[in-house]
């Protein structure tokens, strides 16, 4: 009897990760797609004159633009449609390579392929940690937030007293707040990706895991550019 019920609860164990490694694959897969549609975009930016002027002297319009979108993806999800969220994904995406263009522009190439090789690494990482680590890092989630607040206040009062040491401590500290959520995003989406059963719930969950996934690496990629970032001459 005892045997029995130890199997049963093997078996269960193990449809339950099964659901959340293909939950989680599922994330990725968006992840990826946006990625590219970022990198694409910035790509197209940075070689059209005109395009990137424009997006240099729109840079506030892409930023409202991006963060309304989250809005919407955000606090809409129950009545929007997975198909709904994934063109707003899309075009998230396809913004943030507009305003990305003029900022990689500053920079070398050699210096962004080490950049992202490195945010790359230190994602994976992260994400590994957070996929097979026995602790619980739930947490973390309110200590995270107060930090990534406190680095955004800091952020906006650095761009009055233009401090180059505030501004690499400013980075130091967003390196470490997005690593770590990173690990605390995929340990949580591993929970979520076990128990949520319904498909379009499951479907809408991983759009907006690609999200939150998408904006750890974006964030921690910009963070690493100050430090590894070379200027072109």
């Amino acid at each position: 009897m005892q045997q029995e019920y130890s199997t049963q609860v093997q078996m269960m164990q193990e449809q339950l990760a099964a659901l959340a490694k293909a939950y989680l694959n599922k994330v990725y897969g968006w992840m990826a797609l946006s990625m590219l549609v970022t990198a694409g975009s910035a790509i197209f930016a940075m070689q059209s004159d005109q395009i990137l002027t424009w997006s240099q002297n729109n840079q506030l319009w892409l930023l409202l633009g991006t963060f309304g979108i989250i809005l919407i993806m955000a606090f809409c999800r129950a009545s929007l449609t997975a198909g709904a969220l994934s063109v707003l994904f899309i075009t998230f995406s396809a913004l943030e390579g507009l305003a990305l263009g003029p900022i990689l522009c500053m920079y070398t190439t050699q210096s962004l392929g080490l950049t992202f090789a490195c945010t790359a690494g230190m994602f994976g990482a992260m994400a590994l940690y957070g996929a097979v680590t026995k602790r619980n890092l739930s947490g973390m989630g309110r200590t995270l937030m107060m930090l990534l607040f406190g680095l955004i206040i800091a952020g906006i009062a650095n761009i009055f007293f233009g401090s180059s040491t505030a501004d690499l401590v400013i980075s130091g500290i967003g390196v470490v707040v997005f690593a770590l959520f990173t690990a605390y995003d995929t340990q949580r989406l591993l929970a979520e990706g076990a128990y949520l059963v319904d498909t379009d719930a499951r479907s809408k969950g991983a759009i907006m895991g690609a999200v939150q996934l998408y904006l750890d690496f974006l964030n921690l990629f910009l963070y690493l550019l100050r430090f590894l970032g070379a200027a072109r001459d």
